[in-house]
C-alpha cells in the first residue's frame, strides 16, 4: 500500500495569504479611485479655465479699480483658437459669422497681460463653439465658454442649443 504524504498550509499560513490577497486588490481599488477621480473633464477644464481668466480679470480691477475698457461686444480669451470663418483664427462659433477673432482680442489681452501671466490654450469645442470668450455688455464683462452637457460650477447655464451644447458664464459685474 503505497501512501502519497500531502503537505497542508497551515491555518496561519491560509489567513496570511487571505489577508495579503485582500491587501493587493484594495490597493489596487485605491489607485483606479485615485486615477479617476483625480483626471478631469472637458467641462471641469473649460471652467478651471474661465475661473482662472476671473482672477486676472479680479487682478487687474484689484490694481487699476476697474475692469479692462473696451468697447461692447465679444473678445477670445487666449490663443490658439481654430481657424475658421474668415481664415482667420476664432472663438465663440468659430466657423460661423457669430464669431470672435484672436486678433481683434488682442488689447484686451494685452491690457491683462500688464497684471498677470495668462492661461494658455483654449477649451474643447462643442458642435462648433469653443471658448474662453468674454462679452462686454451693459450688465458687464461676462466670461464665457462652451461645455458638453450641463455647466460645470462656478459657471451657470445662460444658454443651450438643447443638442448638448451649453454655454456656461461667470459674470463679472462692473
Amino acid at each position: 500500500m503505497s501512501t502519497t504524504s500531502r503537505t497542508r498550509l497551515h491555518p496561519a499560513a491560509i489567513v496570511s495569504l487571505v489577508i495579503g490577497g485582500l491587501i493587493i486588490i484594495g490597493a489596487l481599488a485605491f489607485l483606479s479611485w485615485f486615477l479617476i477621480s483625480t483626471s478631469s473633464t472637458p467641462n471641469q477644464q473649460a471652467t478651471q479655465k474661465l475661473v482662472q481668466w476671473q482672477e486676472i480679470f479680479e487682478k487687474y480691477r484689484s490694481a487699476h479699480d476697474t475692469l479692462p475698457e473696451m468697447p461692447a461686444g465679444g473678445y477670445c480669451l487666449g490663443t490658439g483658437f481654430p481657424i475658421g470663418a474668415g481664415g482667420t483664427a476664432n472663438c465663440r462659433d468659430y466657423d460661423a459669422e457669430t464669431h470672435y477673432t484672436e486678433e481683434a482680442s488682442a488689447p484686451l489681452r494685452d491690457a491683462l497681460a500688464s497684471v498677470s501671466e495668462l492661461p494658455q490654450g483654449v477649451s474643447a469645442a462643442v458642435r462648433g463653439t469653443v471658448g474662453p470668450y468674454a462679452l462686454y455688455d451693459d450688465a458687464g464683462v461676462r466670461l464665457l465658454t462652451a461645455e458638453d452637457g450641463t455647466c460645470e460650477a462656478p459657471a451657470v447655464e445662460v444658454w443651450n442649443d438643447g443638442g448638448g451644447l451649453f454655454i456656461c458664464q461667470i459674470l463679472l459685474t462692473r
